[in-house]
């Protein structure tokens, strides 16, 4: 029921629900309401805020609508170039390669929707338009005709080639790319020869490198670095390797391009700014500059785009106005239309547990632990699973101890936080093991049993640094500093080294690499990286390994989808490529003490495998669940309420919820 909050208290209340019939739910009001989530086809999601969070509202039923034009005149995070006869302009917009007249007007697309195409460049003799693009795995480089035929692919490989620009002459293609190592690498200024596709590599600090720019006789090639901790413009020569820094190392700049005359226009940020310079000397007043290379019409005009308009400006006339170059691109957007599932949210009829979380063997793979609906299980193989907390607390995360007779596990009983705790279970008793002001998740037991490692969650997104906590004391030992969302930990078998899964960074420049394994000492340092198939990445690193076998000898994770072993010495090093051994959709891999079978997920199911003989079987879990249905009501009020059907936001407005929404 949804009324205007000032006509709530004015009509009966056999019709709504007074103030003092909703008991501890005071009203709060809404200080921002963020984006609406409307299911437009079978119906609408209506987004109140309060509270500090969200609720979704089912509202009446709409037909599925068919495709919708939308017509855009300005573009995000777009660039521009001119072609050389100066009368077509290519722009990067939605993902795509448009062209347009050089004074304005409708544009064309003139690559598919699937390229992530990016910052477009003209041939000498304006024939082909060069851009990268993500389409077959990564970004690479390609080239089409300006009409959108004969599109080629330039470059290839497991690194990403970005920004390219052709020589003047037209025989070389400048681009910046992070080729190098699988376990990392930075950005550096490459130079593709179009005559035999010879590759030649410019620069090789160890900072990204990137924005190539050809001098105009082409001895040279301008660029974006990170050196020196700074973001400034350098300048390789292309005869002997020469590099020379081109702006002061005080002002951010970056996106260099230069002129025909031999002027130098780049994009600088600072002071609150983002606007370009050419010696020293503001071109863009106010206006926020895009981050890209400008592109030259004659020895003075160029375009650019800035506040998401094409600008064209000369430096004959720096202080004057620009030119603002009028565009519009059509895009079409297609509602998806299926049949939305029915949802019962009033019966409590018991239903299958079909979410459980990390299922662990025990050592002498008879029993199996999990974590589901908010509470530790354990079950026998072959039998019904025990509720072995039954509170109201999230308990997750349990792990074996190696002798088979407790479990760790993670639970927020104690407090606001999770923390370690163990059961006993033999006595049946529970033990807080950490009390810390971080959220320790992802226990393991190191092979003798004396220290858990474990997670110490600092920040979103899983951000945790490594720790070992002592059983008997509880003295926590911090051995690896906050990693952006590691894996869980594993153990070798001497109790030496802690493993788990990490992102291995392509460069620093962007958020790319892939899932490899990091070694680190059990008392900290000597940090060690691993990629047991190089440049192809552990699946998740929440549940897909890697898992160290007890004896040592071989580790289990996920790879595309199915579970593989990897043989691996005392250390952790690979000895092998990966074996795979399922071909269904794996994950969470957990090892009996034989080293011999795996238990793992299988979608709705659980398997066991024997990684010598190959045999696999179902391990049933017959856990069933009844909703629980709140009971009385409850009042939101809500400050701004977007319904999905209203041609404006309301205001004011108090929604007034019954059980468990069902008859809101």
């Amino acid at each position: 029921m949804v009324v205007p909050a000032e006509d709530r208290f004015a009509q009966s209340r056999n019709a709504y629900v007074a103030r003092d019939d909703v008991g501890s739910a005071d009203p709060v009001d809404c200080r921002s309401l963020y984006n609406a989530t409307m299911k437009s086809h079978s119906q609408v999601a209506v987004l109140l805020c309060a509270a500090g969070g969200f609720a979704l509202v089912a509202a009446a039923a709409v037909p599925a609508k068919a495709p919708i034009d939308v017509t855009v005149s300005e573009g995000t995070s777009m660039s521009v170039a001119v072609s050389p006869d100066g009368r077509t302009l290519a722009i990067d917009l939605v993902g795509s390669i448009w062209t347009l007249p050089a004074t304005g007007g409708p544009a064309k697309r003139i690559t598919d929707v699937f390229n992530d195409a990016r910052q477009p460049m003209w041939s000498p003799d304006g024939k082909t338009i060069v851009f990268f693009g993500y389409r077959d795995g990564g970004y690479d480089l390609w080239t089409i005709a300006p009409d959108g035929t004969n599109q080629k692919k330039l470059t290839w490989g497991n690194f990403d080639d970005r920004e390219p620009v052709y020589s003047h002459d037209g025989t070389r293609v400048a681009f910046s790319s992070d080729r190098g190592g699988s376990l990392g690498s930075d950005y550096n200024i490459w130079v593709l020869d179009l005559r035999g596709g010879a590759m030649r590599q410019m620069t090789t600090d160890p900072s990204d490198d990137y924005m190539p720019a050809w001098s105009p006789d082409d001895q040279e090639i301008a660029f974006s670095s990170t050196r020196e901790n700074s973001r400034s413009i350098w300048a390789v020569a292309l005869r002997d390797g020469a590099e020379r820094r081109i702006t002061d190392a005080k002002t951010r700049a970056d996106a260099p391009s230069w002129g025909p005359g031999g002027e130098l226009v780049h994009h600088v940020v600072g002071g609150g700014q983002s606007r370009l310079e050419w010696a020293g000397k503001l071109l863009t007043g106010g206006e926020n500059a895009f981050a890209f290379r400008v592109s030259w019409a004659s020895a003075s005009d160029f375009f650019h785009v800035s506040d998401g308009k094409i600008r064209k400006r000369s430096l004959a006339t720096p202080e004057a106005p620009p030119q603002t170059i009028e565009f519009t691109a059509a895009l079409q957007v297609t509602r998806p239309g299926y049949v939305h599932r029915k949802r019962d949210f009033t019966s409590t009829t018991p239903r299958p547990v079909l979410g459980i979380v990390r299922p662990v063997i025990s050592p002498d793979a008879t029993r199996v632990a999990f974590a589901a609906v908010g509470d530790i299980y354990l079950m026998q193989i072959g039998g019904r699973p025990e509720n072995l907390t039954k509170d109201r607390f999230l308990d997750t995360e349990p792990a074996w101890s190696p002798d088979g007779t407790k479990l760790a596990y993670s639970s927020d009983k104690g407090g606001d936080l999770l923390q370690l705790w163990v059961r006993d279970l033999v006595t049946g008793r529970d033990l807080q093991l950490t009390r810390l002001g971080t959220q320790p998740m992802g226990a393991s037991w190191s092979p003798d049993g004396s220290r858990i490692a474990f997670l110490e969650v600092d920040g979103m997104w899983r951000r945790a640094s490594v720790s070992v906590v002592n059983v008997s004391t509880g003295m926590v030992t911090k051995i690896h500093d906050s990693l952006f969302g590691p894996g869980m930990p594993t153990w070798s078998p001497d109790g030496r080294r802690v493993a788990v899964a990490m992102v291995a960074p392509y460069s620093a420049r962007f958020r790319e690499g892939t899932n490899q394994i990091l070694t680190m000492s059990a008392d900290g340092g000597g940090d060690r990286w691993f990629a047991p198939q190089p440049n192809l990445s552990i699946d998740s690193r929440v549940g897909g390994g890697p898992e160290w076998s007890p004896d040592g000898t071989k580790m289990a994770m996920i790879y595309e989808g199915v579970l593989s072993i990897v043989p691996v010495s005392p250390s952790g090093e690979p000895l092998g490529p990966p074996r795979r051994i399922t071909t269904e959709q794996a994950h969470a891999p957990s090892w009996a003490g034989d080293s011999k079978r795996i238990l793992y997920q299988s979608m709705d199911k659980l398997r066991l495998i024997d990684i010598e003989t190959g045999e696999t079987k179902d391990v049933p879990v017959d856990l069933k669940y009844s909703l629980g249905i709140p009971k009385g009501r409850k009042l939101i009020h809500a400050e701004t309420l977007v319904d999905g059907k209203s041609e404006t936001a309301r205001t004011g407005m108090d929604v007034v919820v019954e059980g468990n929404g069902s008859s809101v």
